[in-house]
């Protein structure tokens, strides 16, 4: 297993980068939902303006956020970003979660600004999530970094990796009320660095999750993930939808 993804489920602290008091916007949602799913670590919050929301300030520089702090949701503007990871590598947080939409999957311009991310990200020793992702949700812990309207699924035994952001919403929006519950769920978006074959181990590895289940629209290295998928499945069953 990739200790380096570990900050992304058992995050010491957590900073919102892109935190709004709007509650239209998607950085009211993260905070409300990271603040009310009962996450014990510290939580941080921060943004271009100065304010306070749920009780918390809102910071307006990363230097002003004590450690520890090793996991950063980034809801921040798409030409921003490449920065904004930098400022995260130097502060010395190892994961962040690309919330904000606009790269590979909107033409030759994004796909760069993608690569940029990618690069910085690797020279700094920052593991990414996403972009154009929801985030991740461990019912058990419990964490909710996603934007969606709460409550947070039910506790289960089902681990869910999912490429399609709308689908996992569709998913954890169908699955109330439906009787079993989820342990982890991962939304990938575009895959710039963490990807499936990446996820599978950490799931593998979570005592909570019994069966790990995947929505696939495609496979970045297939030998890799044939490989990985038969070693987990000697520890849980793996359902994947292509």
């Amino acid at each position: 297993m990739d200790s380096s993804l570990l900050s992304f489920f058992q995050p010491k602290g957590i900073v919102i980068i892109g935190a709004s008091t709007s509650p239209e916007k998607l950085g009211y949602g993260v905070a409300r939902n990271i603040i009310q799913s009962g996450y014990q670590g510290a939580i941080h919050l921060m943004a271009q303006k100065s304010g306070e929301v749920f009780g918390r300030k809102i910071h307006t520089d990363l230097q002003d956020i004590p450690n520890p702090v090793d996991l950063a949701i980034l809801i921040v503007p798409t030409l921003s970003t490449p920065q904004v990871i930098k400022d995260c590598g130097k502060h010395g947080i190892k994961a962040a979660v690309i919330v904000s939409a606009g790269f590979r999957e909107v033409g030759e311009e994004g796909a760069a600004l993608e690569k940029q991310c990618v690069d910085i990200a690797q020279k700094y020793g920052v593991r990414l999530l996403g972009p154009n992702c929801i985030g991740t949700i461990d019912t058990h812990l419990p964490l909710d970094t996603t934007f969606l309207q709460p409550p947070m699924p039910e506790k289960g035994g089902i681990g869910f990796i999912s490429h399609s952001g709308a689908f996992a919403a569709a998913i954890i929006d169908w699955a109330r009320g439906q009787g079993f519950g989820f342990s982890r769920i991962v939304s990938l978006g575009n895959q710039a660095d963490v990807n499936e074959t990446d996820m599978l181990p950490m799931l593998a590895n979570d005592d909570a999750t019994k069966v790990i289940v995947m929505y696939m629209e495609s496979i970045s290295n297939g030998k890799r993930f044939v490989q990985t998928a038969s070693e987990v499945t000697k520890q849980k069953p793996i359902i994947a939808l292509k």
